[in-house]
């Protein structure tokens, strides 16, 4: 696989009273045969997110061709894990009109900063609309994951049935220039019917406490002969954020591979991604060819870019 970095699409600048600023983890579809919808976390004067989106052109991701005018997901009712915001972890489409919005919450906490567990939101019109499957999340605390349990992203097995699903999760605080960092790891499990999920999965890819203190996010896909997992790096190097990979091809051996992404590079100075290469959103585009969508820095006040896979 080959990796080209290709560079900005878009940023928000108070496109809404709703959406001031953000397009935070980029989460793409194939919306019909010449465009893309992305996802994002789109943030208001508080600082909260709530989920809106972008199309651009297949041919042509920098070329916006609609933004929503009202949030797809809204925040959820008080005291509930997404009390405080809402963003993407991975949106599937079935094909059939029905379209799955696996998303993060945010609760603000007392002893600890917040905690994230994920929700899923459902929709039968393309992915115009949504309705929430359950206030509570479908994917709950557990004792892999007692403060981060979410990033759910599915693709489903073609041959024995259900999802194959990978998330992250993680119990661990790591001390950095004096504030608490959480550490959370990708874990992969299988599950029935991509709603129901068990306690306890498999830690597939570790974090490297001497470089990185998290591994966020992940998203599962098949390009080519492989199953690919794309997941976000908290570096511990200056607090960058970049990109990683891991993949297999039976789903009992993961072979980490974050050398796919050895030829992208951080922006230069001034530019949108100069600090964060972050949030990997990936969609096939054809048999040979695939996009990443990811966030820039301040997680994506400075814009999203993408990254071109070829394979």
């Amino acid at each position: 696989m080959e990796a080209i970095k290709k560079g900005f699409i878009f940023c928000a600048k108070d496109e809404n009273k709703w959406w001031k600023t953000h397009l935070m983890a980029p989460a793409p579809i194939l919306l019909n045969a010449d465009e893309i919808r992305i996802y994002g976390g789109c943030w208001d004067s508080l600082g909260i997110s709530r989920i809106g989106y972008i199309d651009v052109k297949i041919a042509d991701p920098t070329c916006v061709i609609r933004k929503s005018s009202i949030p797809l997901l809204d925040i959820g009712i008080d005291g509930c894990f997404d009390d405080n915001g809402v963003f993407p972890a991975h949106v599937y489409n079935f094909g059939d009109g029905r379209v799955w919005l696996y998303y993060t919450g945010f609760q603000l906490l007392h002893k600890i900063a917040f905690s994230n567990f994920s929700g899923l939101a459902v929709s039968n019109d393309n992915g115009n609309t949504f309705q929430r499957y359950s206030k509570a999340p479908v994917m709950d605390r557990a004792d892999e994951g007692l403060y981060t349990r979410a990033g759910i992203s599915i693709f489903p097995d073609t041959i024995n049935g259900g999802y194959h699903c990978v998330y992250s999760a993680g119990c661990d605080w790591f001390y950095l220039e004096g504030k608490k960092r959480p550490v959370y790891e990708v874990f992969y499990q299988k599950t029935p019917d991509g709603i129901h999920f068990c306690e306890k999965g498999e830690k597939i890819v570790s974090c490297d406490l001497n470089i990185e203190h998290g591994l966020g996010r992940p998203q599962i896909i098949k390009l080519g002969e492989y199953y690919y997992v794309f997941y976000t790096r908290r570096i511990i190097d200056g607090m960058r954020y970049f990109l990683g990979c891991a993949r297999t091809n039976d789903f009992k051996h993961w072979e980490r591979c974050d050398d796919v992404f050895e030829n992208v590079t951080l922006g230069k100075t001034g530019e949108f991604d100069e600090r964060m290469v972050y949030f990997p959103g990936v969609v096939k585009v054809n048999d040979h060819m695939a996009y990443c969508f990811y966030t820039g820095n301040h997680y994506g006040e400075d814009g999203i870019g993408y990254i071109q896979l070829d394979f």
